[in-house]
C-alpha cells in the first residue's frame, strides 16, 4: 500500500492524497476556513473531528463559536453525577484549550448546574474573549443571579436569556454598553428594575420580552423606555384566570419604535405613548373568552398604535372588542395594510374596523378553523354602512379559510360588491374543500356582483398534503437561513451558500 502523497498547494496549506488516489480537498483549506466550518456544529462534535487526521487535531481550538448542550452528554433519559461531571469537565477543557482572542458566540444549554461559581467562570471566560453573542438556557433551574461581568461587556451585542435570572444592575452608569439585541424572561418583575435596565442600554434596538405573572404578584408597572429601540416583541403570561388578576400595567415609551408585536391574555393594562415611527404592529390575544378579564386593554393598546401602516389582529382581539358592546375602535388614518382573523365571535367588529381605516389598500381576512362562524355574526352585511376605504382605496383583498358555510359566502359577497376599485381578490379555501365542493364555490363566487367589473378573482384550495409540504418547506428554509447566517463572513473570506 502506497503511503499518502503530500502535494504542496501554498506555503501554509498542504493537500493529502488518500489511498485511492483522490485528493482530500477539505484538508487543503486554510485554517481560517476550517475554523468557520467547525464553528457550525455543536462544540462537542467539533472536538470529535480531532481524530480524523493530524491536520485536524488542533483545528477545533480556534473555533469562534462555543456551543455547549448537556443533553448531548446524556444517553436517553439517564442522568447521573458521572454524566454531569463529565459535561462540566468537557466545558472546562474546551475553555482552557481554545485560544481565539475573539469569540463570536457563546451558547450554554444546561439542565444540571451544580455550582454557581462554575457558571460564572464559564460566562466570564467568554466575556474576556470579547464575545459578541451570548445565549443561555438553564432550563429547569430556579432563578439565579446573572454574572456581573455581562453588564459591563464592551463587545456584547446579542444576549438571549432563555430562562429566568435575577438581575442586579450596577449602582450607576451604563449597562450593556454595546448591546443591540436582548431576549429576556422576567418572572414577577419589580417596578424599578425593567425601567432602569432598558433606559440604561444606549444601543438597544431589538427587545424580546416574556413576562410571567402569578396570582401572588403585587400590582406592578413594567416600563419599557428606550430612545433607540426599533423592534419590541412582548409576551405576557398569567398563571390563573380563576379570578381577575392584579392591575399590572405595561408602559411603552419608544419614540423610534418601528415594529411592535404583543401577545397577551388581557391580564395587563397599557399606557402607550405616541409611536410616530411605528410601521408594523401585531396584536394577539389569548383566552379572550374568560369572563373575569378586563376588556379595556385592547382599546388602550390600539390607541397607541394609530400611526402604524400595517396592522395584524387576532380573533381574540376582535372577540374582546366585541364583548365590550360599544364597538369602540381608534382611527387609523395611516393604515394601508390590515390583516384580521375572525373566529366564532368578533365578526361584527369588521365594519367598525374598516370604517376607522379610511386609507386602507390591502385587506387580508382569515377565517379561523377553530370555530364555525354562524349566520347571526354576518347579518350586518345587509344593513351596515359601507366603509369609505372599500369604495375609494382597497384594491387587494385576500380571504383565507373560506368554506361552504353561508356566512363565509356572505362576507365574500359583501367585500366583492362594495369594493369599487378592486384589482384582485384571492380566495384560499379550507384544506377540506376540494373536488365538487371547490367547483361549486367557484361558480358561486363567479356569479356574485362585482363593484369593479374588471376585478380578477382567483380561487384555490390548499389540500392537507400540500399544507404539510408547505410547513416542511418553511422549516427547511428557516434551518437553511440560520446556517447561512452562521457561515456569513467578511467579504475577503469564504461564504457558503445553500441551494434547495
Amino acid at each position: 500500500m502506497n503511503s499518502p502523497e503530500m502535494v504542496s498547494t501554498s506555503p501554509k496549506t498542504q493537500c493529502r492524497r488518500v489511498d485511492n488516489g483522490s485528493e482530500d480537498r477539505i484538508s487543503c483549506l486554510p485554517d481560517s476556513i476550517l475554523c468557520q466550518i467547525l464553528s457550525v456544529p455543536p462544540t462537542k462534535d467539533a472536538v470529535a473531528t480531532s481524530i480524523l487526521l493530524p491536520r485536524w487535531k488542533h483545528a477545533w481550538t480556534s473555533v469562534r463559536n462555543l456551543c455547549f448542550d448537556d443533553e448531548l452528554s446524556v444517553m436517553g433519559d439517564e442522568v447521573s453525577g458521572i454524566t454531569v461531571a463529565a459535561f462540566e469537565k468537557f466545558v472546562h477543557s474546551v475553555l482552557a484549550r481554545t485560544h481565539p482572542s475573539s469569540v463570536e458566540k457563546f451558547s450554554l444549554r444546561c439542565s444540571y448546574l451544580r455550582s454557581l461559581g462554575m457558571f460564572d467562570y464559564w460566562v466570564s471566560s467568554a466575556i474576556s474573549r470579547n464575545v459578541r453573542e451570548i445565549e443561555i438556557d438553564l432550563r429547569d433551574h430556579e432563578r439565579i443571579p446573572l454574572p456581573a461581568s455581562i453588564y459591563r461587556s464592551i463587545t456584547l451585542e446579542v444576549l438571549r436569556l432563555r430562562s429566568y435570572f435575577a438581575l442586579t444592575l450596577p449602582p450607576d452608569g451604563v449597562c450593556f454598553p454595546r448591546l443591540k439585541t436582548f431576549h429576556l424572561m422576567l418572572q414577577q418583575p419589580t417596578n424599578h428594575l425593567p425601567h432602569n435596565l432598558f433606559s440604561r442600554c444606549p444601543c438597544l434596538q431589538h427587545l424580546s420580552l416574556t413576562v410571567y405573572f402569578t396570582a401572588a404578584n403585587p400590582a406592578s408597572n413594567l416600563i419599557i423606555s428606550s430612545a433607540t429601540l426599533k423592534t419590541f416583541v412582548l409576551e405576557v403570561m398569567y398563571c390563573s384566570h380563576s379570578s381577575a388578576p392584579n392591575q399590572h400595567t405595561v408602559t411603552i415609551v419608544a419614540p423610534n419604535l418601528e415594529f411592535l408585536d404583543i401577545t397577551d391574555d388581557l391580564a395587563v393594562s397599557y399606557a402607550v405613548h405616541q409611536l410616530p415611527s411605528l410601521h408594523k404592529a401585531v396584536y394577539y390575544v389569548m383566552f379572550s373568552e374568560w369572563p373575569p378579564i378586563d376588556r379595556r386593554p385592547p382599546v388602550q393598546l390600539l390607541a397607541g398604535m394609530t400611526k402604524t401602516k400595517c396592522l395584524t389582529l387576532s380573533a381574540g382581539v376582535l372577540h374582546a372588542l366585541n364583548r365590550r358592546g360599544d364597538n369602540i375602535f381608534p382611527q387609523f388614518s395611516a393604515l394601508t395594510y390590515l390583516h384580521v382573523t375572525v373566529g366564532q365571535f368578533g365578526c361584527t367588529m369588521l365594519p367598525t374596523i374598516l370604517g376607522c381605516s379610511p386609507n386602507l389598500h390591502t385587506f387580508v381576512l382569515h377565517l379561523s378553523d377553530w370555530y364555525v362562524l354562524n349566520d347571526e355574526q354576518t347579518r350586518w352585511t345587509d344593513t351596515a354602512t359601507v366603509p369609505s376605504c372599500l369604495s375609494d382605496h382597497v384594491n387587494i383583498i385576500e380571504i383565507n379559510g373560506l368554506g361552504k358555510e353561508n356566512s363565509h359566502m356572505r362576507l365574500a359577497e359583501y367585500l366583492l360588491n362594495h369594493s369599487r376599485v378592486l384589482l384582485t381578490m384571492t380566495v384560499r379555501c379550507k384544506p377540506s374543500v376540494d373536488g365538487k365542493t371547490l367547483e361549486n364555490l367557484h361558480h358561486r363566487l363567479m356569479g356574485l356582483h362585482r363593484g369593479c367589473a374588471s376585478a380578477f378573482i382567483h380561487l384555490t384550495s390548499i389540500r392537507p398534503l400540500q399544507l404539510l409540504t408547505l410547513i416542511l418547506l418553511f422549516s427547511i428554509i428557516r434551518y437553511a437561513l440560520y446556517h447561512i447566517r452562521m457561515f456569513a463572513t467578511e467579504p475577503d473570506t469564504l461564504r457558503i451558500h445553500l441551494f434547495m
